[in-house]
């Protein structure tokens, strides 16, 4: 399945654990633990409940893993210091989970692939030593110093990612190469063309700078002048088919939410017909939209002249079911 229909199941996942409704059934299946976690707004308490559910110690994916990104979220916005970074940090799965992370070679494909953005500020978000120690991590709530290192890369992000402004393959296949991966990332597939073997190699990349890249969505979504940026990431849909994760239609969404806490919602209902269904299922599910906020986006929605679109559809869908719940 593409990452489009997995969108959906993510989203579903994250509606009953807002419902009350999840079970542990429901997290059988690797797919939907990753889901679970990388979705809920509690992340302490659903790891807790993945791990009862589990019964083993193995349920994170490779890094860069969702409970890293998660505790990355819970660093930067509740600090080091805060209940409740010291209650994750004495987790053994996400001790582990940064030493794994933020591995020397984990650096060097950061430092190789992000090479002449002028992002090694953000270099910080691959150490240990960042995630282990409080003076260290205070660096990345200093705007001076870690704000420009941010809009850079999602300049980047946006224009190869999203708008798909492609790298020159032969650089990227180079540093891939020296950097050893190239064999490795090509290993087991059975088209060995140049088109598929880039294309991996893209996927490889996005997956090394994908913390970066979160990241800076958190921090410019803490500041008003980060408006445009996350406008333009809410409202652009990757250049390729998401793979099944679909983890950069996740930031797509989170870049959303975090527009709409620094705007709120009137700015948002004269947006919400340039954005996408799934992020305004999102937002509801994340902040809660009131009956007369639904009804508002529901007029709004369906007065477009194009309002049979499926994806205006879709939102005029999801309010009137919201309305009957």
């Amino acid at each position: 399945m593409c990452g489009y229909c997995m969108e959906r199941i993510a989203l579903d996942i994250l509606k009953r654990d807002v419902q009350g409704s999840l079970q542990m059934k429901d997290l059988g299946s690797d797919m939907n633990c990753y889901f679970y976690l990388r979705e809920t707004s509690d992340f302490l308490s659903a790891a807790d409940r993945v791990r009862r559910s589990r019964q083993h110690r193995t349920f994170f994916s490779d890094p860069p893993g969702v409970a890293f990104d998660r505790g990355l979220e819970i660093l930067f916005e509740h600090g080091f210091d805060s209940s409740a970074y010291q209650r994750l940090l004495k987790k053994p799965f996400y001790r582990e989970e940064i030493i794994a992370t933020c591995t020397d070679s984990r650096r060097r494909d950061f430092e190789t692939l992000s090479e002449g953005l002028q992002v090694d500020n953000l270099g910080l978000l691959y150490q240990a030593e960042t995630f282990f120690w409080g003076n260290n991590s205070k660096v990345l709530r200093n705007l001076d110093h870690i704000l420009p290192a941010c809009r850079n890369i999602l300049k980047h992000y946006i224009s190869w990612w999203l708008d798909g402004k492609a790298l020159d393959s032969g650089d990227l296949l180079a540093k891939l190469d020296n950097l050893g991966h190239l064999e490795r990332i090509n290993a087991g597939y059975a088209e060995q063309t140049s088109e598929a073997s880039l294309s991996r190699a893209q996927d490889f990349r996005f997956g090394v700078l994908f913390t970066a890249v979160y990241f800076s969505i958190l921090m410019v979504g803490s500041c008003s002048a980060g408006k445009k940026m996350l406008l333009a990431i809410a409202q652009r849909n990757p250049a390729e088919t998401p793979g099944p994760c679909a983890d950069d239609l996740w930031l797509q969404r989170v870049a959303a939410l975090r527009l709409y806490d620094l705007e709120g919602f009137e700015a948002f209902s004269r947006r919400v017909t340039t954005l996408h269904a799934t992020s305004l299922i999102y937002i509801d599910l994340m902040r809660g939209f009131t009956k007369e906020q639904r009804e508002l986006l529901l007029d709004i929605v369906t007065i477009q002249p194009d309002a049979t679109q499926e994806d205006l559809c879709d939102k005029a869908r999801w309010l009137r079911e919201r309305e009957l719940l």
